[in-house]
């Protein structure tokens, strides 16, 4: 109900919540980062408490956002108990800041939990030799699996977070009982008695992030009959076509099979799966269907936009033993050698090739849209929904032609903040750009090169995002594996007129010039990333982003910029742009595989501070599956 206890949601589990005794009402949602550490949001609205100021009407009641952390130091064991320390609203206002240590302990059917606290958890009981800690408890009872009886004492003084004329200073008992209901799994219904003289009330949502929502179609390997025999007697030309055309009907593009009578080179492009490493385990499950039994190595060449990113090379008997379950990963790793694949790679004189015939190359697709915004002065909760038909065009490689257009359903996005003027304005009239009409998001041509080995470069040009028209260039290199990569980008733009399907205001233009860095913390699926320069308003600094993948291949990330704002006006002058954003597979709303990806960002309200070009196509992102690092990593995945 009201006081923490030392369990933690497992890593990639998020939870969904509201709840409400009066005068509070509380929106929260927490997610398991990673084993032992719990991140949680909480908005407390406080209600019929509302903000006078005439800039404010129709923001509603007062509402306070509040960042909460929480590690558990020890599982529950057979013998010891869980131990979690935590905190409780760590950035902004703090108005319901708090520290604590709890520890919890199940002896079916009841669930103790004790606690000591600092803060909002203190109340007016001190602990003996701990005087600014304060102890807090409760007892869980499970009558059934589906039913749990609750209660806990609970020593917040309510009075001392006063806020006009809403005191809740008659706090009756600092005993709160409750009954918990399991309606469905990871559903659960919590009403409750609290302070002795308030009904309370709570609705939760468990699941992992990114979990499929529909159940999958059977996705078999493939079934042929399985020819062995050495090269001098088969028809090789036969056998290559064969094997071309087999990966090419799994839904696999770009693909070239060649042999020069000793090793069989297989060049694809991953078309059909979120996971690089299972591609790769089937087009060479396919591969061993037809290789002769005198085949020295299979070397498979693994594209992105029709560029060689990774090169694969095994001994066939070697795979087939860790298909079989002969050798495990960690010895199957030791046989095979990933790396990243060569520019210009030619095929051996005398090899008999076969590749895909010239086809039009293209996509097409809708991804639903939901944008939302926190914290405006005009409502709190601000969004726009619909949904953005797309298509892709792929003429040559390492060229991509992209069309987007907005379809919004409902939108209330606007702003009741005074607006600025000057050339710092790169972002904080966004408003104009997110009204019900329907709007041309990008029109844009990219081309993507090999600049050598290991660096990788791109163009863009066209309508780049819904605010800008220009052009935007990158430049990447990988380090070694891939871990870590060093690059440079630039973006100019003309800023688009709202309202104008792709009309510009030729005298407003923004740039920006960065220097990016990322690297990767394989064992724990991490990307850390710093882009360091000049940003559109003229602001100089850094911007740092963390993010990790998990299990269901969902992403959760988050950004925070530091830059010199002192230049700046108004509400962007001391200001710290920052969000969270994740990537969903699509394929967790379908039945088939499906390698795309849905991108959402949350953040407070946009202001102009620490802002970039939007870019469609992040070099990094674009060759992250296909490193060699991630490869190794990942190996176990080929037998999916």
């Amino acid at each position: 109900m009201e006081i923490p206890n030392a369990r933690v949601l497992e890593e990639n589990e998020i939870r969904f919540g509201v709840a409400q005794a009066d005068p509070y009402r509380w929106y929260t949602g927490a997610f398991g980062v990673f084993p032992g550490l719990e991140v949680d949001f909480r908005l407390t609205e406080v209600l019929g408490a509302f903000i006078k100021a005439k800039r404010w009407e129709g923001y509603g009641n007062f509402k306070d956002k509040c960042l909460d952390v929480k590690y558990q130091i020890l599982p529950e064991s057979q013998w010891l108990p869980a131990l979690a320390v935590g905190m409780h609203d760590i950035q902004g206002t703090q108005r319901y800041r708090a520290t604590y240590v709890t520890t919890s302990r199940q002896i079916f059917p009841f669930d103790f939990t004790f606690g000591i606290g600092t803060g909002r958890l203190k109340g007016d009981t001190s602990m003996l030799l701990l005087d600014s800690f304060g102890p807090f408890g409760g007892i869980e009872m499970a009558l059934t699996d589906r039913v749990q009886l609750m209660a806990e004492y609970n020593p917040i003084l309510y009075k001392d977070e006063y806020l006009g004329k809403l005191a809740v200073d008659n706090v009756s008992s600092h005993i709160n009982t409750g009954l918990r209901i399991k309606i469905y799994e990871g559903v659960r219904l919590t009403a409750s008695w609290q302070r002795g003289n308030t009904v309370g009330a709570m609705l939760t949502l468990r699941t992992p992030l990114g979990k499929p929502l529909l159940r999958k179609r059977p996705d078999h390997p493939p079934l042929a009959p399985v020819d062995t025999r050495p090269f001098r007697e088969r028809d090789v030309k036969k056998m290559v076509m064969d094997l071309q055309m087999a990966i090419s009907d799994k839904g696999f593009s770009n693909v070239m099979v060649s042999t020069n009578g000793v090793n069989l080179v297989i060049e694809f492009e991953n078309t059909k799966y979120l996971s690089d490493e299972k591609a790769i385990g089937r087009v060479l499950r396919n591969v061993l269907v037809y290789t002769p039994d005198d085949t020295e190595k299979l070397i498979v060449i693994c594209k992105r936009f029709g560029l060689d990113v990774l090169q694969v090379t095994v001994c066939p008997r070697i795979l087939a033993d860790f298909f079989q379950g002969k050798i495990d990963a960690q010895v199957f790793a030791q046989h095979i050698r990933c790396e990243p694949a060569k520019t210009g790679t030619e095929i051996p004189p005398g090899s008999i090739t076969s590749g895909d015939p010239p086809k039009v190359q293209a996509t097409l697709g809708i991804k639903p849209d939901f944008e939302p915004y926190l914290n405006d002065p005009s409502g709190f909760f601000k969004f726009r929904v619909g949904i953005e038909p797309y298509a892709r065009y792929y003429p040559w490689t390492g060229a991509v032609a992209d069309a987007r257009m907005s379809i919004p359903f409902y939108s209330n996005v606007s702003t009741s903040n005074p607006t600025l003027q000057g050339d710092e304005v790169v972002r904080s009239d966004f408003t104009d750009y997110l009204s019900t009409d329907i709007s041309v998001d990008k029109l844009m041509f990219t081309q993507m090169a090999h600049l050598s080995d290991q660096t990788f470069g791109s163009v863009s040009v066209g309508a780049l995002e819904y605010m800008y028209t220009g052009a935007s260039a990158q430049i990447l290199h990988f380090i070694g594996e891939g871990r870590l990569a060093l690059g440079i980008q630039g973006d100019f733009g003309i800023k688009r007129k709202p309202g104008d399907l792709l009309g510009v205001q030729e005298d407003f233009t923004a740039y920006d010039v960065l220097a990016n860095f990322y690297y990767s913390v394989p064992y724990v699926n991490v990307v850390l990333g710093a882009q360091v320069g000049q940003f559109l308003a003229k602001d100089r600094g850094v911007r740092f982003t963390v993010s990790r993948e998990y299990d269901t291949g969902a992403v959760c990330g988050a950004w925070y910029t530091l830059t010199n704002t002192s230049e700046l006006s108004a509400f962007n002058k001391g200001y710290r742009d920052k969000g969270v954003f994740v990537s969903l597979p699509v394929e967790m709303f379908k039945t088939t595989p499906d390698p795309r990806r849905y991108n959402y960002a949350f953040t407070p309200w946009t202001r102009d501070v620490g802002q970039m070009i939007e870019t469609t196509y992040d070099l990094y992102g674009t060759a992250f599956g296909l490193l060699p690092f991630n490869f190794k990593k990942n190996i176990e995945k080929l037998k999916e």
